[in-house]
């Protein structure tokens, strides 16, 4: 994402949550029309067969059907939920604080105390 806290930042990561939402809801409407066979002769119904089958046949040749029945839609919602999270997570405000406690824990220069471990004879 862009670096800071700016609107750009906002407007790229916000319109890429919608985006992502959106392609969920479109693609959970194909699963469901995948149920209805005669579907796809419906003309008003081929935008949401082009939009979203690019993206599951990714799939279908990983995960083989099992018992007639294609389990990649799974797999395919599974990379959506990543890319939400990780969208989130990149649009996600780090407070000074947090920042401040995050650089003294895992920095390389900070200096660690050792554990000693005396023996008693």
């Amino acid at each position: 994402a862009i670096p800071g806290y700016g609107v750009t930042e906002q407007i790229f990561v916000g319109g890429f949550m919608n985006f992502l939402s959106i392609y969920n809801i479109v693609i959970t409407a194909r699963v469901l029309l995948s149920w209805f066979p005669q579907a796809q002769g419906i003309g008003v119904l081929q935008p949401v067969y082009q939009i979203t089958d690019p993206y599951l046949n990714l799939f279908r040749g990983i995960i083989p059907p099992v018992f007639g029945l294609d389990l990649s839609p799974l797999l395919a919602f599974f990379l959506l939920n990543v890319l939400t999270n990780v969208t989130a997570a990149v649009g996600a405000e780090i407070t000074p604080e947090q920042r401040a406690k995050f650089n003294k824990k895992y920095s390389p220069f900070a200096k660690k105390s050792v554990n000693t471990i005396s023996f008693v004879h």
